[in-house]
C-alpha cells in the first residue's frame, strides 16, 4: 500500500476502479484517502494539504485505541458499561458469564492463547447481540407500528444496520457494546426505513417522533463508534 506524509501524520492511499472522486477517512488514529485508480498522487497530496487542520483535529479527538491483550482485569464495553475480564483457565467447561461488573471467561485450556480467549468472548458477544437486539427490535416495532419482515444480526465492517425495501432488517452485532439509548436509536432508525427508505426530511422527522434526542445518539455513535470493537489493534 502506498503512503504519503502530511503534517505530523501518515496517509494510506487506497486506489479503486469504482471511485470517481477523492474520499478522506480518519479512524482509530489512522488516515486514509480513497482515490480513482488512474488519478495522479499529487492530487491526493494537495487534497491532504487542504484538509490538514481537519485531520489534525480528528486525530486529536480520536486517538488510536489501545491494543487489546485479553488479560485479567482488562475492560470491555457491554451495553455502554465497562466490564472487566476475569480469565479462569483450567476450568471444567468453556463458558462466558456476565456478573455485575465482570465478564467471567472459564476455559478448559490451562494456558489459553489470546486467539482462543478472543474467540470465546466474540462468540458470547454475538450470542448476546442476537438475543437482545432482536428482542428489542420486536419491542420497538410494536411501539412504532413499523413491522419488519425479518430481523437478522450479522457482522458488518462499516455500518450499524440496514433495511431492505421489503423490510428485512439487519444489525451489526457490535452494536451490543453501545449504550442502550444509542442501540434504541439505531433500531428506530432502521425501523423508520420501512416507511421511508431514504434519508429525507420526512424520514428524520419520523425518527424524531419516536426518538426525540436522536441527534445526540447519532453524534455519540459517530464520535465513539470506533470503540465498539473486540479487534486486536
Amino acid at each position: 500500500m502506498t503512503h504519503i506524509h502530511g503534517d505530523g501524520f501518515r496517509v494510506a492511499i487506497i486506489r479503486s476502479k469504482r471511485r470517481k472522486t477523492l474520499a478522506l477517512a480518519v479512524a482509530n488514529g489512522e488516515v486514509s484517502v480513497r482515490m480513482p485508480a488512474r488519478m495522479a498522487v499529487h492530487h491526493a497530496e494537495r487534497f491532504i494539504q487542504q484538509k490538514t487542520a481537519w485531520i489534525q483535529q480528528k486525530l486529536a479527538a480520536h486517538p488510536a485505541t489501545k491494543k487489546r491483550l485479553f488479560t485479567e482485569g482488562e475492560s470491555l464495553l457491554f451495553m455502554g458499561q465497562q466490564v472487566y475480564l476475569s480469565i479462569i483457565p483450567g476450568s471444567t467447561a468453556n463458558q462466558v458469564k456476565l456478573t455485575k461488573q465482570s465478564l467471567l471467561v472459564d476455559l478448559k485450556n490451562k494456558a489459553p492463547s489470546q486467539s482462543v480467549i478472543l474467540k470465546h468472548i466474540t462468540d458470547w458477544y454475538q450470542q448476546q447481540a442476537t438475543q437482545q437486539l432482536i428482542a428489542r427490535c420486536r419491542a420497538l416495532s410494536e411501539v412504532t407500528g413499523l413491522l419488519p419482515k425479518s430481523i437478522i444480526v450479522k457482522t458488518y465492517k462499516a455500518r450499524w444496520g440496514s433495511c431492505t425495501r421489503v423490510g428485512d432488517i439487519q444489525f451489526n452485532w457490535k452494536l451490543i457494546m453501545a449504550p442502550k439509548a444509542v442501540i434504541d436509536y439505531v433500531i428506530i432508525h432502521e425501523l423508520c426505513h420501512i416507511k421511508q427508505h431514504n434519508h429525507s426530511a420526512a424520514f428524520w422527522q419520523l425518527v424524531e417522533n419516536f426518538c426525540p434526542h436522536y441527534k445526540v445518539h447519532r453524534a455519540w455513535l459517530k464520535n465513539n463508534g470506533h470503540q465498539l470493537s473486540l479487534s486486536v489493534h
